[in-house]
């Protein structure tokens, strides 16, 4: 008989929306990935790196810009980011992150498919993000909302990986497992869409702290200019449910560079090929984007 799968982190997700683990990275690793992470920002708000998110814009596509208040840096992976990339080949591939994947997804390594992988950093100047869900419309109506909430709840899972104390994201606990409200349905497509919800909490995690959460979970996020935030921020996907996650992947335009990214960690050569033919699949075809904003 196969021995079975852990599934704590799958249970916790499905119970609140998300799962916290604390020391996830060792003194050493934090120390590593941080040097690797800070020099990425420097390159970035150098002006040398077109793939940023700037403030005041906060969902794809981003304008191509090259002013240094940025809220975040996308394709750690890109090869073009050279050298400054590879220590981060072994972090996303690292086999203690891919368990805790393998739990929440509930399949082997063999069963799981490369994403994207960013980074979350403060900006020069503070910017919030709005409630959302990540592949939900707010403008989408209860029967719709519903629906949608059911579609593969495991067809992927995504994290922030802290490598320092912060206290950005916050989310409203057991929210992917039904509609909104009447106070979240206004408070999600008010105006302002950043009032206080009740029942919210803060995230706070400490230098080599990890979070999964569901990304239909409703989520926002303060980010503060006057502290560093060093927030690798990563997604899997399900092999089996490539078709669910498909645009708010390929959003990002990592099938643009994928041809060109030969790493030669064996377990991101893995996953390299699962989102390869993902990729192939949706070849030639404009998914869109997920979201407005």
């Amino acid at each position: 008989m196969p021995h079975p799968l852990p599934h704590f982190h799958h249970d916790q997700i499905a119970k609140v929306g998300f799962t916290v683990i604390r020391g996830f990275l060792t003194k050493e690793e934090i120390s590593h990935y941080r040097k690797a992470a800070e020099e990425v920002v420097e390159y970035a708000r150098e002006g040398k790196w077109p793939h940023v998110r700037t403030r005041g814009k906060q969902f794809p596509p981003w304008p191509v810009n090259f002013s240094p208040d940025i809220w975040g840096i996308s394709g750690l992976l890109h090869p073009d980011l050279g050298k400054l990339s590879l220590p981060f080949h072994d972090c996303y591939a690292s086999d203690k992150i891919l368990d805790v994947a393998g739990d929440i997804l509930q399949t082997d390594k063999n069963g799981i498919s490369m994403e994207l992988f960013n980074m979350l950093i403060n900006p020069l100047t503070d910017f919030g993000l709005d409630w959302h869900r990540d592949y939900i419309k707010p403008e989408a109506t209860p029967e719709e909302e519903a629906e949608q909430l059911l579609l593969n709840p495991y067809a992927g899972c995504q994290f922030n990986l802290a490598l320092t104390d912060e206290s950005c994201l916050i989310v409203v606990p057991d929210s992917h497992n039904r509609v909104r409200t009447e106070e979240e349905r206004v408070k999600t497509t008010n105006e302002n869409r950043k009032e206080y919800i009740n029942g919210q909490i803060t995230v706070d995690l400490k230098a080599g702290d990890i979070v999964f959460y569901n990304a239909n979970i409703l989520h926002r996020a303060e980010y503060t200019s006057k502290s560093v935030r060093l927030t690798l921020h990563g997604s899997y996907g399900h092999v089996e449910h490539g078709q669910t996650r498909a645009k708010g992947v390929l959003q990002f335009g990592v099938a643009d560079w994928l041809p060109r990214f030969h790493p030669t960690n064996p377990n991101l050569i893995l996953l390299r090929s699962k989102l390869e033919k993902l990729a192939k699949e949706y070849e030639g075809q404009d998914l869109g984007y997920s979201l407005d904003g």
